[in-house]
Protein backbone atom coordinates (compact mmCIF):
# COMPACT_ATOMS: atom_id res chain seq x y z
CA UNK A 1 0.00 0.00 0.00
CA UNK A 2 2.40 2.35 -1.04
CA UNK A 3 -0.15 5.27 -2.37
CA UNK A 4 -2.79 6.14 -0.17
CA UNK A 5 -4.62 8.19 -2.50
CA UNK A 6 -4.21 9.56 -6.21
CA UNK A 7 -3.50 12.70 -5.27
CA UNK A 8 -2.05 15.97 -3.00
CA UNK A 9 -5.10 16.87 -2.11
CA UNK A 10 -6.73 14.27 -0.36
CA UNK A 11 -5.07 14.27 2.71
CA UNK A 12 -6.78 17.05 4.43
CA UNK A 13 -10.24 15.33 3.49
CA UNK A 14 -9.15 11.48 4.65
CA UNK A 15 -8.40 13.52 8.06
CA UNK A 16 -12.21 14.91 8.47
CA UNK A 17 -11.32 18.55 7.71
CA UNK A 18 -14.01 19.96 5.41
CA UNK A 19 -12.56 21.15 2.24
CA UNK A 20 -12.09 24.25 1.60
CA UNK A 21 -14.84 24.79 -1.09
CA UNK A 22 -17.53 23.32 -3.09
CA UNK A 23 -15.37 23.56 -5.81
CA UNK A 24 -12.41 21.78 -4.32
CA UNK A 25 -14.89 19.13 -2.33
CA UNK A 26 -15.91 18.54 -6.36
CA UNK A 27 -12.49 18.37 -7.90
CA UNK A 28 -11.62 15.90 -5.46
CA UNK A 29 -14.38 13.66 -5.95
CA UNK A 30 -13.02 13.74 -9.69
CA UNK A 31 -9.99 12.76 -8.91
CA UNK A 32 -10.74 10.11 -6.56
CA UNK A 33 -13.28 8.72 -9.52
CA UNK A 34 -10.18 8.46 -11.68
CA UNK A 35 -8.31 6.72 -9.13
CA UNK A 36 -11.04 3.98 -8.92
CA UNK A 37 -11.53 4.19 -12.77
CA UNK A 38 -7.97 3.42 -13.38
CA UNK A 39 -8.05 0.13 -11.84
CA UNK A 40 -5.03 1.10 -10.03
CA UNK A 41 -6.01 1.28 -6.64
CA UNK A 42 -5.43 -1.76 -4.08
CA UNK A 43 -8.13 -2.72 -1.75
CA UNK A 44 -7.49 -0.97 1.19
CA UNK A 45 -7.23 2.17 -0.93
CA UNK A 46 -9.95 1.61 -2.74
CA UNK A 47 -12.24 1.58 0.48
CA UNK A 48 -10.78 4.46 2.01
CA UNK A 49 -11.86 6.25 -1.50
CA UNK A 50 -14.86 5.45 -1.16
CA UNK A 51 -15.14 6.87 1.99
CA UNK A 52 -13.28 10.22 1.77
CA UNK A 53 -15.37 10.25 -1.35
CA UNK A 54 -18.91 9.92 0.01
CA UNK A 55 -17.92 13.04 2.87
CA UNK A 56 -17.35 14.31 -0.06
CA UNK A 57 -20.48 14.17 -1.19
CA UNK A 58 -22.08 15.00 1.82
CA UNK A 59 -20.50 17.71 2.18
CA UNK A 60 -21.40 18.81 -1.19
CA UNK A 61 -25.03 18.07 -0.68
CA UNK A 62 -25.14 19.83 2.31
CA UNK A 63 -23.54 22.91 0.51
CA UNK A 64 -26.07 23.16 -2.66
CA UNK A 65 -28.95 22.54 0.60
CA UNK A 66 -27.95 25.63 1.98
CA UNK A 67 -27.86 27.09 -1.66
CA UNK A 68 -30.87 26.42 -2.46
CA UNK A 69 -32.44 27.02 1.11
CA UNK A 70 -30.98 30.64 0.15
CA UNK A 71 -32.15 31.11 -3.06
CA UNK A 72 -35.55 30.29 -1.92
CA UNK A 73 -35.26 33.12 0.79
CA UNK A 74 -34.83 35.33 -1.56
CA UNK A 75 -37.57 34.20 -3.62
CA UNK A 76 -36.38 35.36 -6.90
CA UNK A 77 -39.58 34.01 -8.31
CA UNK A 78 -41.69 36.69 -6.85
CA UNK A 79 -39.42 39.32 -7.74
CA UNK A 80 -39.74 38.15 -11.85
CA UNK A 81 -43.47 38.52 -11.71
CA UNK A 82 -43.01 42.12 -10.18
CA UNK A 83 -40.34 43.46 -12.55
CA UNK A 84 -42.67 41.82 -15.21
CA UNK A 85 -45.97 43.15 -13.87
CA UNK A 86 -44.80 46.89 -13.81
CA UNK A 87 -45.32 49.14 -16.45
CA UNK A 88 -42.63 49.17 -19.32
CA UNK A 89 -40.77 52.10 -17.95
CA UNK A 90 -37.98 51.48 -20.47
CA UNK A 91 -39.78 52.59 -23.73
CA UNK A 92 -40.24 55.91 -24.69
CA UNK A 93 -43.20 57.49 -25.45
CA UNK A 94 -44.03 58.31 -28.55
CA UNK A 95 -45.63 60.73 -30.87
CA UNK A 96 -49.15 60.09 -32.75
CA UNK A 97 -46.71 60.42 -35.97
CA UNK A 98 -43.95 58.23 -35.27
CA UNK A 99 -43.45 54.42 -36.88
CA UNK A 100 -42.71 51.85 -34.69
CA UNK A 101 -39.46 50.36 -35.12
CA UNK A 102 -41.25 47.03 -37.16
CA UNK A 103 -43.35 48.84 -39.23
CA UNK A 104 -40.88 51.11 -40.85
CA UNK A 105 -40.88 49.67 -43.98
Amino acid sequence: MSETTGGEAGGAAQAGAAPESYEAAVERLEEIILRLDSGRAELRETLELCREGKGLVEYCKGELDAVSGELQRLDLDDLVRQLESTPQAAEPERSGNEVPPGDAI
